[in-house]
Order: structure tokens, then sequence, then C-alpha cells
């Protein structure tokens, strides 16, 4: 399991975007998906919704993992 820093993606120096209208309710279902692992982690109901928005304005759909992994990933190479 990677290591994840509870914060938003401003925090982690990733610009934070709003996933269009055809792409909003996939943030939010992917959101609701991930909230039990990220709340696990420490991340607040906000946080994760704007990981999953930015993540989604960001790859146009995916997985929690993806998700997860992703956050990781912008985590470290901006940390």
């Amino acid at each position: 399991m990677s290591d994840l820093t509870p914060e938003e993606p401003h925090e982690a120096g990733v610009p934070e975007e709003l996933a269009d209208s055809a792409h909003e309710e996939g943030a939010r279902i992917l959101a609701d998906e991930a909230r039990d692992q990220l709340r696990e982690r420490g991340f607040t109901d906000e946080q994760i919704r704007e990981w999953a928005e930015t993540y989604i304005a960001e790859e146009g759909s995916g997985s929690v993992e993806g998700l997860i992994d992703w956050i990781a990933r912008q985590e470290h190479r901006n940390g």
C-alpha cells in the first residue's frame, strides 16, 4: 500500500481541476467508492472529492486503485 499524505491536491503542488459536466458524476461516484480507503489514511471528505475531481479531469476515468496510485505519484513527484 502506497504511503499517502492526507492533503488537498494544491497542497501537494497539483493544480486542482473541476471535472467537466460530462465527468462530474463519474468523479462523485469515484470519490464515494474511494472514501473508506482514503478515510483510513486520514483524508477528509473534501480532500477525497477534490482529488477525485482532479483525477477525473486529467485522466477522464479510472478506478479506486488508479486514483490512490495517482495520488501517491502526484505527492511523491511534487513532494
